[in-house]
């Protein structure tokens, strides 16, 4: 297992570096370059000297090595806008996004499971039909399109709901405040990525229902709640897991839209405020985030396939 730990941090640590490469070099081919993100209301001067101050005159190969030098000292460079250090801009929005990302996973999966269960159940029926459908559904509208409708439907029509933001201006921050506004960013991003769920865990729970413990436990006349969630449930488990993984790459990008949408002050507005201002220290500092946060998570899914599955422990 430590064995197994430590190739799979190694090839995260891979991962990350090929990210890093391939973001700071696309940032390079993009129109005008870093140096474009410099505000031309400056003066000659003063222009001259930031360009000079952020390195924009040396070569790309020395800017990365410089950047990823500084990167690994926990040095992420300075905001070309804000002239803050990347690493405090992200720390700031880190636990927006982590807390709007967990809330729409934890909901995805669970209604993912329920779902997908109760059409593993009710194999071709009504139930079956329905669920379905929901994912279709889920899977074909956009994010984007979803939340300006969730606004319209639920802030607008009804005001059930605050449209955008993550505290009222009168609310003071309180708990019941903030779950107010996670409740329709986070719904309309788990909605999104139930359709994955529910499609393995319909699929892994008709496959095992087929094994041969399965119907020896029916052959016993154990209860059918008993077959399903004590022999049937446990080993469908796996491949969910597996897809939690991608869920969890697609919640980041996904979230760049719904942050958008609904005014989320996180790393995925972070990223788009800081594309369209060319601030490119804080997109590759975002990006690498992101990818780091990926790769931790999917390192943690394979540990737990151990416990659910002890026969991975041993191959």
């Amino acid at each position: 297992m430590t064995a197994f730990i430590v190739r799979r941090v190694l090839m995260g640590v891979v991962v990350l570096w090929l990210v890093s490469v391939v973001t700071f070099f696309l940032i390079h081919l993009a129109p005008g370059g870093p140096s474009a993100a410099i505000s031309f209301d400056s003066t000659a001067e003063q222009r001259e000297a930031l360009l000079k101050q952020f390195g924009l005159y040396d070569p790309p190969l020395v800017r990365y090595g410089k950047w990823i030098v500084g990167t690994v000292r926990g040095d992420l460079g300075v905001s070309y806008n804000q002239g803050l250090p990347v690493g405090q801009l992200l720390m700031q929005r880190l636990p927006n996004t982590l807390t709007l990302g967990l809330a729409a996973l934890v909901a995805a999966t669970l209604l993912g499971l329920l779902l997908g269960t109760l059409a593993a159940v009710y194999r071709n029926g009504w139930v079956d039909h329905v669920v379905s459908t929901i994912s279709t559904l889920g899977m074909s509208i956009p994010g984007f399109w979803l939340g300006i409708v969730a606004i319209i439907l639920f802030a607008v029509q009804l005001r059930w709901l605050p449209a955008s933001g993550i505290v009222s201006s009168s609310g003071a921050g309180s708990l019941v405040d903030r779950l107010r506004h996670l409740v329709l960013p986070a719904g309309v991003l788990a909605f999104t990525l139930m359709p994955n769920v529910v499609r393995v865990t319909r699929s892994a729970l008709l496959e095992v229902n087929r094994a041969d413990y399965v119907r020896t436990a029916k052959g016993k006349g154990l209860a059918p709640g008993t077959v399903l969630f004590k022999h049937a449930f446990k080993n469908a488990l796996v491949p969910v897991l597996a897809v939690l993984g991608l869920v969890t790459t697609a919640l980041f990008s996904g979230s760049v839209v719904i942050e958008s949408v609904f005014g989320w002050p996180g790393l995925g507005r972070l990223a788009i405020e800081a594309a369209n201002g060319r601030d490119y220290p804080v997109i590759l500092g975002a990006t690498l985030l992101a990818g780091l946060i990926v790769v931790v998570v999917n390192l943690l899914v394979d540990l737990l396939y151990a416990a659910v599955d002890p026969r991975i422990r041993h191959e």
